[in-house]
């Protein structure tokens, strides 16, 4: 894949927490550009810090060390694990009330009703979170984040909680987004054939103090992708390796 222009650059990032025995190194030397209409996939040890990296992307945290340098006005999304809804406002509130900065009235209102046709929450624009179940509460909050039609999104294992017919709809709705409107998606998954079939890139992590082991790119449009290419196993079967490594 040729690279667009860089909308993101973490340079030389540290972070730790104090902790009782002192203090808990949790990033370490982390590197990393993110460019225009790319994907790219964090997989690494569980607990290794792959949240703490992706909300200093965010802007929650700040890094003890190193830089952060993002293009001007980049326009970012995040989907959490666990839906941060508002519960006082709609479902069609909860949408209005992120985009009423960054898009005019008759866009975001083009925007919202598109998004609710397709994911099946056009009846309940007019209903509040408390009375939704789970997985459309996820499902509210992945169409969220797409409302704003962001630059770069940012996904905490969003489908994590979600059945599998449902967790292949919100994805497939996601790529089609991404290949329309060309927006970047850094991901955080524990599943590397997820990992494989999805990402342009994929950064493996070490454990903690974590920093980047290795590099794979993913040089294969996604439509043609199949676990039963020999390229892409090879690929797999390498990450899985790693991974189980660790956990022994």
């Amino acid at each position: 894949m040729g690279k667009n222009a860089e909308i993101l650059e973490l340079r030389r990032v540290y972070k730790s927490f104090r902790s009782k025995n002192g203090g808990l190194k949790v990033l370490a030397d982390i590197s990393l550009s993110v460019y225009a209409g790319e994907v790219i996939a964090l997989v690494g040890p569980s607990g290794c810090g792959k949240t703490t990296l992706l909300n200093i992307v965010a802007g929650l945290l700040d890094p003890d060390q190193g830089d952060v340098n993002q293009k001007q006005g980049l326009r970012t999304a995040y989907i959490f694990q666990e839906p941060r809804l508002l519960p006082w406002k709609t479902v069609e509130a909860n949408l209005s009330f992120v985009q009423h900065n960054f898009l005019l009235p008759s866009e975001a209102a083009e925007v919202r009703d598109n998004l609710l046709q397709r994911t099946g929450l056009e009846p309940y624009r007019n209903v509040y979170p408390a009375q939704l179940s789970g997985g459309m509460k996820q499902r509210l909050e992945i169409v969220r984040a797409l409302s704003i039609r962001p630059q770069l999104l940012l996904m905490d294992e969003p489908f994590k909680s979600l059945d599998l017919a449902l967790k292949y709809q919100l994805q497939e709705l996601i790529f089609e987004r991404h290949a329309e409107e060309k927006f970047a998606i850094l991901l955080i998954t524990h599943d590397p054939e997820e990992a494989v079939m999805q990402a342009d890139r994929i950064i493996v992590l070490t454990d903690k103090p974590t920093n980047i082991y290795r590099e794979i790119i993913i040089d294969l449009p996604r439509r043609e992708r199949s676990i039963k290419n020999p390229e892409l196993y090879q690929k797999l079967e390498e990450i899985l390796g790693f991974l189980l490594k660790k956990q022994q």
